[in-house]
């Protein structure tokens, strides 16, 4: 459920080969354990690509409240936008999940990135995709109400590993309990755990072991600017796509 542009909520898409190269090239392979801090980001951490396990990108508000903005899942770096910058941002880097990752010092990083402009190039068209994501999950948290949230959330995390199912149903891929869940879309745990049992009852999701099935037909009213956009511009996305057509024709 995008609003403003193309990043799927919470979740980064898998780093391009280009940028996977050269942590398998290079990289130093550590397991990480659930609890871990990751020193990440330049100009003095590390930058990690993760193997295995499941991190989260988190930050404490001025009432010292945890928010998480971010899951990263394996075949994603983490540390590599502020690397980018050498800037210090408040946001910690946390193990939810035991796993591993390859790590890589900041100088062999930057220094392999920068070898020439076409992987540059990648990166940084890659590190803005990652930004729209953790935007969109903002926005999100902002203007959606919980159970929107919740499906958005559901929607990118089963997006990310296969394609939905849209009449029968879909393993959440990655284990997540309500407290996480709470933390995520930035709620609390009793309004998750309720709006999760009035979708048990009307049958559109149930566990089978430790997995969370949800049925196809929840996502059935999500709305996303850019797949629900109209060819004639009667609406936001319609606009764009008219002005982007009358901008093309007038170079032809």
């Amino acid at each position: 459920m995008r609003q403003i542009v193309f990043g799927q909520q919470w979740i980064h898409s898998e780093e391009p080969p280009e940028i996977k190269e050269i942590f398998f090239k290079y990289g130093e392979k550590r397991k990480i354990k659930k609890g871990q801090e990751l020193l990440h980001g330049g100009p003095f951490g590390e930058i990690g690509y993760l193997l295995k396990g499941l991190c989260f990108y988190r930050f404490w508000d001025w009432n010292d409240k945890e928010h998480v903005f971010a899951l990263i899942l394996p075949k994603r770096c983490m540390g590599d936008i502020d690397g980018a910058s050498c800037t210090v941002a408040n946001v910690s880097a946390y193990v939810v999940k035991d796993g591993e990752a390859l790590f890589l010092p900041y100088e062999i990083w930057h220094r392999e990135i920068t070898a020439n402009t076409k992987i540059l190039d990648i990166f940084t068209a890659h590190v803005v995709k990652k930004q729209e994501s953790q935007i969109e999950a903002l926005l999100a948290c902002f203007t959606m109400e919980v159970d929107m949230r919740l499906i958005s959330l559901f929607q990118a995390l089963i997006k990310a590993y296969y394609p939905i199912k849209p009449d029968g149903w879909n393993p959440l891929p990655v284990q997540l309990n309500t407290v996480m869940l709470s933390k995520i879309i930035s709620s609390s745990r009793t309004s998750v755990s309720l709006q999760l049992s009035e979708w048990a009852n009307r049958g559109l999701v149930k566990k089978d072991g430790k997995f969370l099935l949800i049925h196809g037909a929840l996502f059935s009213d999500v709305f996303d600017w850019w797949e629900n956009r109209k060819t004639e511009g009667d609406n936001l996305g319609g606009r764009i796509v008219s002005s982007l057509n009358k901008q093309i024709s007038n170079k032809k």
